[in-house]
């Protein structure tokens, strides 16, 4: 194994990322930092939200859409957890 320092190499934009789901208003940014805060589990994101797990499944495809990202990648799901924390 090699270490190497967080963002060394990647062009990571998460804090655009957030910007914009915050600019989308609605559930995109809770939705998404829910679904980052569960790991990508979809019913502990659904249970979180109050909401049924297709409602959380058609928010997130939104969401990716808007950001052309897949939040499965660990690298984008890092970072973008990392912005809407601070």
């Amino acid at each position: 194994g090699t270490v190497v320092r967080v963002g060394h190499g990647l062009e990571l934009p998460a804090d655009e990322w957030a910007a914009a789901l915050a600019e989308a208003g609605g559930e995109l940014l809770p939705t998404v930092r829910a679904y980052l805060k569960h790991r990508g589990h979809w019913e502990a994101t659904a249970r979180d939200l109050g909401v049924h797990r297709n409602s959380v499944r058609h928010r997130m495809t939104r969401a990716g859409e808007l950001l052309g990202v897949d939040f499965d990648d660990p690298d984008v799901a890092a970072h973008l957890w990392l912005a809407l924390r601070t």
